[in-house]
């Protein structure tokens, strides 16, 4: 999950059940946690957020989402026009069985928020879809057991600078660390104009700022937060050259995925080990790995602690 608000505890006994299900757990200026991304505190707020009727947090997020019924949309398609509303076109994207005829079928659908008349733009353009409420939907249905749970990751905003070989330019501002799993990242590159010139390209380099991670690495998880969160400025000798083959990035469907982004915004992966060293020899895996395992293992024994909270505080 994306966005939301933050808070400071590193404890999961005082995130789960009793904060705003769009909130994201705080770890350091760079790095947050969010429910949605582990299966485990998935499991944990479904048992939470069993009475669906009966939460305060819950029944805001339905409110939002039950909202969306009273904002009509057309849509067209070659033989008629279909009234219909932006509640059923979320429900509708988030079948995947669904949304794949979407983009594959020849005759595109097209939708208008202005009326039967029009205009209308292409649904595939998916200028329909806000990001936020799209997150509602899927925690909606990750809580209703209703959508596939996620292994562990960790939110992240880790600068990046970002060249291709088919351009003279470096970009500092366009690129980010979005996501760190035990395998590899997610990185976010903010301007879809990046699309054509990856798919050209043959080789990316990455400015990584590992420095700071490297030092923390045989630190606890805590001690490890609150070293980060105390590191200043980034400077250009944190940064260490990585490079990957833009063919290897097509491996995981990321141009099919990024084509399909609702904003200038989108998100590709890569495992950890795709990323050469360049001019040295510190791996990735070795950096990032390691912390977001002590992470998990971390947050393992936290929810111990909040499901025996629970317990106690059941039959107290």
């Amino acid at each position: 999950m994306n966005g939301g608000l933050m808070m400071h505890s590193i404890s999961l006994k005082d995130y789960l059940g009793s904060r705003d299900l769009t909130e994201h757990l705080k770890l350091t200026k760079e790095l947050t946690f969010h429910w949605a991304n582990w299966d485990q505190t998935c499991l944990a707020q479904r048992k939470h957020y069993k009475n669906f009727n009966n939460n305060f947090h819950l029944m805001r997020l339905n409110q939002t989402l039950q909202e969306l019924k009273t904002k009509p949309v057309w849509l067209c398609n070659k033989i008629k026009v279909i009234k219909s509303d932006l509640y059923s076109l979320y429900e509708s994207y988030l079948d995947s069985r669904l949304r794949l005829t979407w983009f594959e079928r020849k005759d595109e659908i097209l939708f208008s928020f202005d009326g039967e008349q029009g205009p209308y733009y292409t649904l595939t353009s998916m200028k329909w879809l806000d990001n936020e409420l799209y997150s509602k939907f899927v925690m909606r249905k990750i809580l209703l057991e209703q959508y596939t749970l996620r292994s562990f990751r960790l939110n992240a905003n880790i600068p990046l600078v970002f060249k291709l070989d088919n351009d003279v330019n470096e970009y500092g501002d366009k690129v980010q660390i979005h996501q760190l799993s035990e395998v590899g990242f997610i990185f976010k590159i903010k301007d879809k104009n990046f699309l054509n010139k990856i798919i050209n390209s043959s080789i990316l380099e990455l400015k990584i700022p590992v420095n700071q991670y490297k030092k923390v690495s045989s630190l606890k998880v805590e001690d490890a937060f609150k070293k980060l969160d105390e590191h200043q400025n980034i400077l250009a000798g944190d940064y260490l050259l990585f490079k990957i083959e833009s063919r290897i990035i097509n491996f995981y469907g990321n141009m099919n995925n990024a084509k399909r982004s609702s904003d200038e915004e989108f998100c590709i992966f890569a495992r950890y080990e795709d990323l050469v060293p360049h001019g040295h020899e510190i791996e990735l895996k070795n950096i990032f790995a390691p912390l977001v395992e002590k992470t998990k293992n971390y947050f393992t024994k936290s929810l111990v602690e909040f499901e025996t909270n629970k317990t106690w505080k059941k039959s107290a």
